[in-house]
């Protein structure tokens, strides 16, 4: 076999970097306590509140989406506070076990993998427990590829006193996000998805209300305590030594997104999850999620094949990596990422290798069905990829 085949990374994440941001990490690290690197970070303050779409400061934390998402837990609440967490995947559960090690009253809302919370549930839960201090949620939760209805959800929790957190990790910049019009109080994001970022950097906005709740907060905290971001803030100082060369390739990374605007981010990516959905259904596949995120697409494993044959076939031999379910859907569905640095060809690169990878598996499968029904997409939308 030739050793010249190009790789396509299309994961829900980490997710494949632009030339431009890889190059930016060449650059000679400066100081981070200097005049210069302040500058930069106070540059890309600026670009985050764009990119999360709120007027609220956003801060960076050197750690992966979940730090930012035990930051939000360990700074905002307090041992035996009650919180109602919706359990609909892996991330949902990710939070169950957060708010538990920090000895949370837990009330969980659980939700079947692969369905849309019903924001009515989070509505009764609160109703059910009027001392509630925080729900905890997704924009979507990655490991089904399920979008949830956040901007009701907000309208439901904003009737209370309780604070909404949302894990939008996957779905910042993939999926349409008003976080100041739709009640959130904490929004947690992740470097390696759509921002399009190696690992490394976690992000989290906090409205006035959450800044409120952190003066009474309990949990013994360190690293992970956001009142400590806040201080130097304004003058661009980090109260850790930062990850400098992922806030290098982050300004180049922001300067992209600002170029083709957060709305043209959003319709990009809802462009390719229709053409990734339409050659996926052409296929005879079935769809996992009951609301398919623009972030990813998940794809049931037809009867008869192996997932880890058409994840193998695929990654080994055609260059192309997706993911496989995880925890209790491991072997039963796949997931083709549309996510950050993803065009319209790549998206004909991942329905092509997986048609490739059906034949050889013995499922029947009309090759070029799922190109042409993706390409009829692209075809038939321009967006300006």
């Amino acid at each position: 076999m030739s050793t010249f085949r190009k790789q396509f990374l299309l994961t829900p994440g980490p997710t494949m970097i632009p030339p431009a941001v890889t190059e930016a990490r060449a650059k000679q690290l400066p100081h981070h306590r200097t005049p210069q690197f302040r500058e930069l970070i106070r540059d890309i303050h600026a670009d985050l509140k764009y990119l999360f779409q709120t007027a609220y400061d956003v801060y960076s934390l050197t750690a992966s989406g979940t730090g930012a998402m035990e930051a939000s837990v360990a700074s905002l609440l307090s041992p035996g506070d009650e919180a109602i967490v919706v359990d609909g995947g892996k991330f949902g559960a990710r939070w169950v076990k957060i708010c538990n090690s920090y000895g949370l009253k837990v009330i969980p809302i659980a939700v079947e993998r692969g369905r849309a919370v019903d924001p009515q549930a989070v509505s009764e839960a609160l109703k059910r427990n009027p001392r509630t201090k925080a729900v905890l949620t997704h924009l979507t939760e990655t490991s089904t590829g399920c979008t949830y209805d956040l901007e009701t959800i907000g309208k439901m929790v904003s009737k209370s006193n309780a604070l909404l957190i949302v894990d939008s990790i996957s779905g910042l910049g993939a999926e349409p996000f008003r976080p100041d019009a739709w009640g959130v109080d904490a929004a947690v994001a992740g470097s390696q998805k759509g921002i399009m970022l190696p690992p490394g950097l976690a992000f989290v906005s906090l409205s006035p209300r959450a800044w409120e709740a952190t003066k009474t907060a309990t949990n013994p905290c360190f690293y992970f305590d956001l009142r400590r971001y806040r201080e130097g803030y304004a003058e661009g100082n980090h109260p850790f030594t930062p990850s400098i060369g992922l806030y290098i390739q982050l300004a180049e990374a922001m300067r992209m997104i600002r170029h083709e605007t957060i709305e043209g981010m959003w319709r990009r990516h809802a462009w390719l999850a229709r053409a990734t959905q339409a050659g996926v259904r052409a296929l005879g596949l079935e769809l996992f999620a009951e609301r398919p995120s623009n972030v990813l697409t998940a794809v049931k494993i037809p009867k008869g094949v192996e997932a880890e044959t058409i994840l193998g076939t695929m990654r080994d031999d055609l260059g192309v990596t997706i993911a496989g379910g995880q925890e209790e859907l491991q072997g039963k569905i796949m997931r083709i990422g549309h996510l950050g640095y993803v065009d319209r060809f790549d998206i004909l690169a991942a329905i092509s290798a997986l048609e490739i990878a059906l034949k050889r598996s013995g499922y029947q499968v009309t090759l070029g069905a799922g190109i042409t029904a993706a390409e009829k997409v692209i075809a038939e939308e321009q967006m300006g990829c």
